[in-house]
Order: C-alpha cells, then sequence, then structure tokens
C-alpha cells in the first residue's frame, strides 16, 4: 500500500508545476477581467461587485497555485491569507457600499432598480413611483 502511496506522489510531484501554472494563468485572467470590470462598469455598487469578484477569483487561484508546492509552510500561510480575505472582503465590500448608499450614490446602470426608497436608482420602475 505505502509503495502506491509513494508512486501517486512522485506523479503528483510532476505534475504539480503543470497544475501550478494552470492555476497563476487562471487567476491572472480572473483578474484581468474583474480590473476591465471595475474601469467599465458605470457605477460604483457594479465597481465593488466587480473588485470584490477580484480577489476571490484572482487571488485564491494565486494561493491555491502557491499550495500545490507540497511545502507545509506554504500551505499554512496560503490557508491563513485565504481565509482571511474570503472572511474580509464581503464585509470591506459592505462597508464600502454603505457608504457610497448613505452619500447618496445614484445607480447609473440602465435598468437599476431601487428597492431602497431613496430615488438612487434611475430606471423605469422608479420613474413611474416617482409620478
Amino acid at each position: 500500500m505505502r509503495e502506491a502511496f509513494g508512486a501517486l506522489g512522485a506523479a503528483f510531484s510532476a505534475v504539480a508545476p503543470w497544475v501550478a501554472d494552470v492555476l497563476v494563468v487562471l487567476g491572472i485572467f480572473g483578474m484581468t477581467v474583474g480590473i476591465y470590470g471595475i474601469v467599465r462598469m458605470p457605477d460604483v455598487y457594479n465597481k465593488l461587485h466587480a473588485a470584490s469578484k477580484v480577489v476571490f477569483l484572482g487571488v485564491v487561484m494565486l494561493l491555491l497555485a502557491s499550495a500545490v508546492t507540497n511545502d507545509a509552510a506554504i500551505i499554512m500561510r496560503a490557508a491563513l491569507i485565504g481565509i482571511f480575505l474570503v472572511l474580509t472582503t464581503p464585509v470591506s465590500a459592505h462597508v464600502v457600499g454603505k457608504a457610497a448608499f448613505l452619500r447618496g450614490y445614484e445607480m447609473e446602470t440602465p435598468d437599476a432598480v431601487d428597492e431602497s426608497g431613496r430615488g438612487l436608482g434611475k430606471g423605469p420602475e422608479d420613474d413611474r413611483s416617482a409620478a
């Protein structure tokens, strides 16, 4: 039984650099798409959504690529960083979104529906309710 795991470990160590490279490419692709979303989105709420996706899709993929090294210290650091990001990204996105809401930033998306009742949306539903 031990010989089977030894062979499996040797096979994984041969494939690990390829897996790490694929994860790095996926992480860079996720970050690129997210940055493109931050630049192209019309309002702060949509930009915030794109920015939070950059953290999850991009950085977590890069952390997984680091964890493929099979070094216990690197795996532990990558896991701690990943846990920290997964816990803090939604909280920080919520705080920034709430600050934008409290300052009265309007939603500039054409079909935005404002469910707060503060008139932040510019969609057709908001125009009918104001009349």
